[in-house]
């Protein structure tokens, strides 16, 4: 681990996480009502996703498991490393998506990989990964944000890069 790693289990690790599976998700269509990374006995952080439907979605089941990705995805890119053990919960979606859409073991472990090189190209996109960035700010500031919060930060981060 390098020296300007941080801990997995830091508040920072958990903000990043979390905004990269709120902002993922607003990203690809799904609304989100709240995330917070006020812990419980369950887990360090949650994102609320609404019920009301967004954009229509192509693939619903692909777009679930990025949206689960994009919380290891986000946190490693600011730890330095994966944090397989944290996003256990997470984890285990995106294999029951797999095994729901794959029908060989092999099939199932393509399938997650390209997930996760998916996931990774969508946190590559410049305007994405500064509203993850400034998601997570607001989280460690404030603890919970709002749907609509998170929209407007992803709305200014990609109207700037315009």
């Amino acid at each position: 681990m390098n020296a300007n790693a941080l801990d997995p289990n830091s508040d920072e690790a958990t903000a990043y996480h979390e905004a990269g599976h709120a902002v993922v998700a607003l990203v690809l269509g799904r609304p989100v009502e709240k995330v917070t990374i006020r812990e419980n006995t369950l887990r360090l952080g949650q994102v609320q996703m609404s019920n009301r439907r967004g954009t229509p979605i192509k693939d619903e089941i692909e777009v679930q498991a990025l949206i689960l990705l994009a919380g290891v995805v986000s946190e490693a890119r600011r730890t330095g490393e994966y944090n397989w053990r944290g996003a256990q919960q997470d984890m285990q979606g995106v294999r029951r998506l797999a095994r729901f859409r794959a029908s060989t073991e092999k099939q199932e472990e393509r399938l997650q990989q390209r997930w996760l090189d998916k996931a990774e190209y969508l946190l590559d996109d410049e305007p994405t990964w500064r509203a993850i960035t400034e998601v997570a700010r607001e989280l460690l500031e404030k603890k919970s944000l709002s749907g609509r919060a998170v929209a407007q930060i992803l709305e200014i981060c990609t109207r700037d890069s315009i």
